[in-house]
């Protein structure tokens, strides 16, 4: 029988409650009165909390730690960027050192900004695309996600969703959001280039940019078809509207050259965060020069007093010097495929139907038979088993999202020795849910 104490959990989060909104500092932090848990410290692919239990953990802060907890490597870069001094609302050398990088790996990022976050990278490349092409309507991918601004917060609500009753309705995901900026938002099922290009010849007028997620990062990693991605692009070109490739979870991960490479399309604009810097908070805007240098005085507004932070900068100097010149991301694509393989053996012997979708790096496992194609597609899976067993593995040391439309994230660090105890945890956990 396995016993895990939140004891310590549950008497800080008495204590958080009473000066943070949920006793947290994001609500996916929260799992509720007695069971959000308070990390003490993390280290390669495990983090372990403050009554001491240890996880393998593949949740990896939603994606950002491409090599591991606490890697030296990065952590020995981040020291010496203290060093330099913090920000100084002027720049530095490793901006531009930074910038040489991912123009290298990523042909599309012409010219580069950084931010803080994926949702501030987000934001400025809609700013960017409203300003190119002069038109303030765009398009989104149901399913996709691409931060917490406003401009974002929305999509289709398949809960409360009748598939005999027509389309579904466009939500805000958040209170607080404006209903009126809902008139410039549009949404389109991926895999389907027919309903894209009828929107587009209705409104390519009123459309600007159209913001894209080919792997949907808190969808299931559900993914675009080359066919599509490809029409995709041709669409874009043919209406002027601006193609903005969110790469914040995809970027420096399932690839070296990002989701883009592996689809072999250019991106206008491209948005990276997470893996930039294993850990470290920056993000960057990327893209075509003609459009980058909009960004200028009487044009495009992007700044922010923390932007390229001394210490964040230099660790994504480093992050991205080892991606590029080692078989890092070989290392965790060849894990996440022998974690499927794993994986599916165990729920094979169940007689559980099974998929996975995404990349290895990214997998998403969908408890269906067959992989869905788009978001809609989400319905026809077994969440609520999916959801047991997720909270039954957290027993047994293996800590992945409740929510099955979140990935399993790989590191560098799992190659190390968590493929054995991650397989006995699932099967495990397993035995007890599925029997």
């Amino acid at each position: 029988i396995v016993t895990r104490s939140l004891k310590k959990s549950n008497e800080h989060f008495q204590k958080a409650i009473k000066k943070l909104p949920l006793g947290v500092t994001s609500n996916f932090r929260y799992w509720g009165d007695e069971d959000t848990i308070y990390v003490d410290r993390a280290s390669g692919c495990r983090i372990r909390d403050i009554d001491g239990n240890e996880y393998i953990d593949y949740r990896l802060a939603y994606g950002p730690y491409i090599l591991g907890y606490a890697d030296p490597r990065v952590d020995q870069a981040a020291r010496e960027g203290m060093e330099i001094g913090g920000v100084f609302a002027l720049s530095t050398e490793l901006e531009y050192e930074v910038a040489q990088k991912i123009s290298s790996m990523v042909p599309s990022a012409e010219l580069v900004r950084f931010s803080n976050s994926g949702t501030e990278a987000v934001l400025a490349a809609l700013r960017v695309a409203r300003a190119y092409s002069n038109r303030d309507e765009y398009i989104m991918l149901e399913g996709g996600y691409h931060g917490v601004s406003d401009s974002a917060l929305w999509d289709i609500d398949l809960d409360d969703w009748d598939p005999t009753t027509g389309e579904p309705e466009i939500t805000s995901s958040s209170k607080g959001v404006p209903e009126r900026l809902s008139k410039m938002v549009h949404l389109v099922p991926m895999n389907d280039a027919n309903r894209l290009e009828d929107l587009l010849k209705k409104k390519h007028n009123e459309i600007g940019a159209l913001l894209i997620e080919p792997i949907l990062g808190n969808c299931c990693s559900i993914s675009a078809d080359q066919d599509y991605m490809t029409s995709v692009r041709e669409l874009c070109t043919k209406y002027d509207v601006v193609l903005i490739i969110d790469e914040v979870k995809t970027g420096f991960r399932v690839a070296k050259g990002g989701v883009q490479e592996l689809y072999g399309i250019e991106a206008d604009l491209c948005t990276y965060a997470k893996s930039i810097a294993n850990g470290y908070p920056i993000s960057a805007l990327c893209g075509k020069e003609e459009m980058m240098r909009l960004i200028k005085y009487g044009g495009v507004l992007h700044g922010g007093t923390f932007t390229a932070h001394s210490v964040a900068i230099s660790a994504a100097n480093k992050t991205l010097e080892i991606i590029e010149s080692t078989d890092a991301l070989d290392t965790v694509c060849d894990y996440g495929l022998q974690l499927r393989k794993g994986l599916s053996k165990i729920l094979s012997d169940y007689d559980t139907p099974h998929s996975f979708t995404g990349h290895p790096s990214m997998s998403g496992l969908f408890l269906s038979e067959n992989p869905p194609t788009n978001a809609r597609d989400f319905r026809s899976s077994n969440y609520p088993l999916y959801e047991k067993l997720a909270e039954e593995l957290l027993e047994y040391g293996v800590l992945c999202e409740f929510d099955p439309r979140e990935p399993w994230f790989i590191c560098e660090s799992h190659a190390k020795d968590a493929l054995k105890p991650t397989l006995d945890a699932f099967e495990a956990a397993a035995e007890v849910t599925l029997k």
